[in-house]
């Protein structure tokens, strides 16, 4: 994977989430990547950041997404630089924007223009709404695009309460995962045609697209949105996270019933099964779990489900789940002669020499 992309060169001025890990991953893939920086705002900013580490680390030797690109400062308003860009978009293949819609083509960045300079240039913009729809050219970030996409009323709390849950749906997944395929499928396209393309990504719509088999048990098969959030949004007792006796967290992650009836056997509680039968016994499996699994430490319970197929892990913390640094990108097996390893840690951390 590390070589893939060899040759392939990107021009990338977003500034977010969605776009710079896109070009993260294409920069994985082999391509050189150009990050394109305002000098008169390096990094983004952000309310709080003096106080967090992760949104103070953007633009710093730590940032993960910056990993693997050169960076050039040109300041978009400024007609000169903008022409130093347009003539850099000549011997480009991939162009990514994260801007509002119509924001390119007032800079005179259009599609037409850059068609213009590159007909085999592929254009990636990524937007928050969309383009048609009436709240368009509004300002939002992921918990918007969540709201309005349908997934965040999927996600809630005992109260009822929607949760955020990070920005990984919208910003990575919706947004900078699914740009990653559109754009690898638009150079595929081209190497047939021999034509750029312009791809437009809304994130709300990703996050839709993500939805789709979650869409299609509600709307078509004619079942609640409860009774989703009832099985794998937490309602469910064998899908649903636990805290053990000394303060940590349990995940249970089993849907068919041979995985329950292994947790049963675990636990000595060979009822489980029966009782996950039909959604009334649910409440009294749900409790008689959360008690077996308060009384020992989680360290126990890691033991005694390491070789089982139970479905239940622990609920590592970041650093315990990343002991050796942040992966860069998934193994490749079978290419070649053996394995090879696409999976690197950054070891030390990203920016240290």
């Amino acid at each position: 994977m590390k070589t893939a992309l060899t040759g392939i060169r990107v021009m990338d001025i977003s500034v977010n989430a969605p776009g710079p890990f896109s070009s993260m991953v294409l920069a994985d893939m082999g391509a050189e990547v150009v990050s394109v920086v305002n000098p008169l705002q390096a990094k983004p900013e952000y309310a709080g950041a003096a106080d967090d580490p992760m949104l103070a680390g953007r633009g710093g030797p730590n940032d993960a997404l910056a990993r693997g690109k050169s960076r050039l400062l040109l300041n978009l308003k400024s007609e000169t630089d903008r022409a130093d860009l347009l003539e850099r978009v000549g011997t480009a293949d991939v162009f990514i924007s994260e801007m509002r819609p119509g924001k390119l083509e007032a800079l005179g960045l259009g599609w037409d223009v850059l068609k213009s300079r590159n007909s085999r240039l592929v254009l990636c913009e990524i937007t928050g709404y969309g383009r048609d729809v009436p709240h368009a050219a509004r300002a939002g970030h992921d918990i918007n695009y969540l709201a309005f996409s349908g997934a965040l009323s999927l996600i809630r709390d005992e109260h009822n309460k929607p949760v955020v849950p990070q920005n990984l749906l919208g910003d990575y997944a919706a947004g900078g995962t699914l740009a990653v395929s559109a754009i690898l499928a638009a150079l595929l396209e081209r190497g047939r045609t021999g034509q750029g393309q312009h791809i437009h990504l809304s994130i709300t719509d990703g996050i839709r697209y993500l939805l789709s088999d979650i869409s299609a048990a509600t709307i078509l098969g004619g079942h609640s949105e409860e009774s989703w959030r009832g099985s794998l949004g937490g309602g469910m007792p064998t899908y649903d996270t636990y805290s053990t006796s000394d303060g940590k967290w349990i995940a249970v992650g089993a849907l068919e019933p041979k995985f329950i009836a292994e947790i049963g056997r675990k636990l000595g509680w060979v009822e489980l099964s029966s009782l996950m039968e039909r959604k009334e016994g649910w409440p009294e499996a749900k409790r008689g779990l959360a008690e077996r699994l308060k009384s020992r430490p989680l360290a126990e319970w890691t033991e005694l489900f390491a070789d089982s197929d139970a479905c239940v892990t622990p609920v590592l913390s970041l650093a315990e789940a990343h002991p050796f640094g942040l992966p860069k990108m998934v193994d490749v097996v079978g290419q070649g002669q053996g394995r090879r390893r696409g999976m690197i840690p950054i070891h030390p951390p990203i920016g240290a020499s």
